[in-house]
């Protein structure tokens, strides 16, 4: 894949291309002290999955993504690196275009930024300080204003929460057009994913419930004369080798759908991970972020990429 208008990872619209990145789970130790982040991402190098993807809360413990992925791209050399999803609306929206332009520029161009509006529970809306009325509005006028600096061309902004006369921003992201992707599930969220977004990043959603909310992302996109790659709806799921691999605290934690049935957000082994991932694939979902949840994450990475992902990117 190449072009400067194209997002890494993310294909173009004239074909459908599966990538399956890794997530790394937010409720696990990082590792760092033991040097088991680091054996984590060179496997994932090595072993030729597509990106790595970290997620962004206050509360629920887990690195800071962006200077976590600061460091691994220095680290590596093809591993893409995404943010699933970046909390937007607490954030300076100046301030976080040149973070983000900073580290595609680190990485060669391989960032792959996706938002949204953060995990909704009271402890993490709390800590975020941001009114709950507030937050989609804020995230609207933070995409637009991103997306305007990462043009390169002198910038002036009168929003209701920020505001910019002439501003040129640099570094410059690599590619003339870094896209940026969103996340939620609301039927709110979902027209801003159509008028705002360049693709779906779906979390909490089952492959049944897939088809329609992207019938609406069509259509909100459509009523805004936009349009977004048909290769450009993902989704998120987990996978642990076993049962017993999954605390009590942690499987109440993925639960944040309690209609959702385990078998459409949590894999268990390699085969039902397959099933899986072919489910969203006959949805619509072309990129997937597995996070794996296990006590030997390397073991199961390579086990996840020889028995699933491989034979489904070469399957396309």
């Amino acid at each position: 894949m190449s072009g400067e208008t194209e997002q890494p990872g993310h294909g173009g619209s004239s074909k459908l291309t599966v990538r399956v990145g890794v997530g790394l789970n937010p409720f696990a130790d990082s590792g760092l002290r033991d040097g088991g982040f680091w054996t984590a991402i060179e496997a994932m190098e090595e072993l030729g999955f597509d990106s790595i993807w970290l997620s962004d809360t206050a509360t629920l413990g887990g690195l800071a993504p962006l200077p976590a992925l600061a460091a691994i791209a220095v680290r590596t050399e093809r591993l893409k690196l995404g943010t699933s999803v970046l909390v937007l609306p607490p954030r300076n929206p100046v301030l976080l275009a040149r973070e983000l332009a900073t580290v595609d520029v680190l990485s060669g161009g391989r960032l792959l930024p996706a938002g949204g509006l953060g995990i909704d529970i009271p402890i993490e809306i709390e800590a975020m300080g941001v009114a709950r009325e507030e937050r989609g509005a804020r995230l609207a006028e933070s995409i637009t204003l991103i997306k305007a600096l990462w043009s390169g061309e002198p910038t002036d902004v009168s929003g209701r929460f920020w505001s910019v006369t002439k501003l040129t921003l640099t570094p410059r992201p690599t590619r003339r057009r870094l896209e940026f992707w969103l996340g939620g599930r609301s039927p709110v969220a979902l027209r801003r994913v159509g008028q705002l977004g360049d693709g779906w990043l779906a979390s909490a959603v089952s492959p049944d419930e897939f088809p329609d909310m992207v019938a609406a992302i069509r259509e909100a996109a459509a009523a805004a004369n936009r349009s977004i790659d048909d290769d450009h709806y993902g989704a998120t799921v987990f996978a642990a080798p076993a049962e017993d691999e999954i605390t009590p605290n942690v499987l109440r934690t993925l639960q944040l759908r309690r209609d959702l049935a385990r078998e459409d957000y949590l894999a268990l082994g390699t085969g039902e991970l397959r099933s899986l991932l072919n489910r969203f694939r006959a949805a619509g979902a072309c990129k997937f972020v597995v996070v794996p949840i296990t006590r030997d994450l390397p073991a199961w990475l390579c086990e996840l990429h020889r028995e699933v992902v491989a034979p489904i990117e070469a399957a396309d």
